[in-house]
């Protein structure tokens, strides 16, 4: 954003990173955080609680996204464009548990056919 102080929602601040979320989600917790946020929280952290209740988060597949707050953020964002507030990108979808699943197990497969054929690589 530009040099302007600019009163932004506070409920379109991300609990983790404290910046303007781009692509939000919520946990079964109920709390909002920004997708990359509480998915680099996930990953990093030696707990799997919701950082902000501290009760637990079974999987990312439990991230459900809030689609009205990212149209409320982009709303605002094109709103206050002129004061130097950057536009949020629509995010790209995300590929929950299942699909995550179904491309490994797809990915094995090619694998193993490979292996048995004697393709690997591209190379006899």
């Amino acid at each position: 954003m530009g040099d302007i102080d600019i009163e932004i929602p506070k409920y379109f601040i991300c609990p983790i990173s404290l910046q303007i979320m781009k692509d939000p989600v919520t946990a079964i917790t109920g709390i909002t955080y920004d997708r990359d946020s509480i998915e680099q929280w996930l990953l990093k952290a030696k707990t799997t609680n919701c950082p902000v209740t501290q009760q637990p988060l079974p999987t990312f597949s439990d991230l459900t996204p809030n689609h009205m707050l990212r149209r409320l953020i982009q709303a605002w964002c094109s709103e206050n464009a002129l004061l130097g507030v950057d536009q949020i990108p629509t995010p790209k979808p995300s590929v929950d548990r299942f699909h995550f699943l179904k491309l490994i197990e797809e990915a094995r497969f090619q694998d193993e056919s490979f292996e048995r054929t004697g393709f690997i690589g591209g190379q006899e």
